[in-house]
């Protein structure tokens, strides 16, 4: 009989209440006021300055509690005056510094050399641009906005973004495979890479078999390799088709793993579920920015 894996619910409690410790900090508060003498040491008339481990505490606050910016500019001022610090941003500063600290994390990606072959998934869905609700557009036949693309690489042992992208509706999933593919190679040991059917493609079996990594990518049902034109650019493809025709589709999902595709769901109804399913930016820099600083918190709480 098959064994099930056993969750350490001590641990598993202890990790969600530490979630809610990191959202007042109120220990690093001395390493805080440090960093703002050194910062604002006799300035005079000009701006004042803010670290970013401040700025990244109050742009928690602004994405799991979807608060508005004015409400976080009071919220910071009772979290600065319960540590003893008299300075506190505004709502004008913190929205240019958010935006600032975002498009950072939307651009930098963690390097990891621990030599831990990863299991890959690829997966993308989609977030709302407001969070009007579809009947305002059916009652005021408003005009369609669209939505924004997310594109995540997901490692599915530990549930950590390793790579995203965010794009507009226009710009399918299949475009976005091998340029995240490359990225993620070079800061990670990825050893398999599963995608669903929007990565049946044939220059995704070939740059995999460049990089070295297995692939566990679903063929269309409707493949034949017999009719296929002899295309040596396409024999990756081919042969990972003739695997799935030999041994049916159930007898390859298994030795392939492709059942643990499920954590690219896992990962998306998380991030939803804590984010939401819409964005508060405008404008697309804003947007990406946004979706970075949300990927760098997510992975702050899975990872905890």
């Amino acid at each position: 009989m098959r064994s099930r894996k056993k969750r350490d619910w001590g641990a598993y409690e202890r990790k969600l209440v530490m979630r809610g410790e990191i959202l007042i900090p109120i220990d690093v508060a001395e390493e805080w006021r440090w960093q703002l003498d050194k910062m604002n040491v006799g300035k005079e008339g000009s701006a004042f300055l803010y670290p970013d481990a401040m700025i990244e505490c109050l742009s928690m606050w602004k994405c799991l509690a979807k608060f508005p910016y004015r409400t976080v500019e009071g919220l910071g001022g009772k979290i600065m005056a319960a540590a003893g610090i008299d300075a506190k941003p505004d709502h004008t500063t913190l929205c240019r510094r958010f935006n600032a600290l975002g498009k950072k994390f939307y651009k930098e990606r963690k390097q990891v050399n621990d030599g831990r072959p990863l299991y890959a998934i690829f997966d993308g869905s989609g977030l709302k641009v407001c969070n009007r609700g579809e009947w305002m557009h059916y009652k005021h036949k408003g005009k369609r906005k669209g939505f924004i693309r997310i594109c995540f690489m997901i490692d599915a042992k530990s549930g950590e973004i390793i790579d995203f992208s965010a794009t507009t509706e226009s710009v399918g999933e299949q475009k976005k495979i091998r340029p995240m593919l490359k990225r993620a190679a070079k800061n990670r040991n990825i050893d398999k890479l599963a995608v669903d059917g929007a990565g049946d493609d044939w220059r995704n079996f070939e740059l995999l078999k460049k990089l070295h990594i297995k692939p566990a990518i679903k063929i269309r049902a409707n493949a034949n390799p017999d009719l296929w034109p002899k295309d040596k650019r396409k024999m990756e493809r081919m042969k990972e088709a003739r695997k799935m025709q030999k041994w049916g589709y159930k007898k390859w999902a298994k030795k392939r793993k492709f059942g643990q595709r499920w954590q690219g769901e896992t990962g998306f109804s998380c991030f939803k579920g804590y984010f939401g399913e819409y964005v508060f930016s405008k404008g697309m820099s804003h947007i990406k920015a946004e979706i970075g600083m949300k990927v760098h918190f997510y992975n702050q709480l899975r990872l905890m």
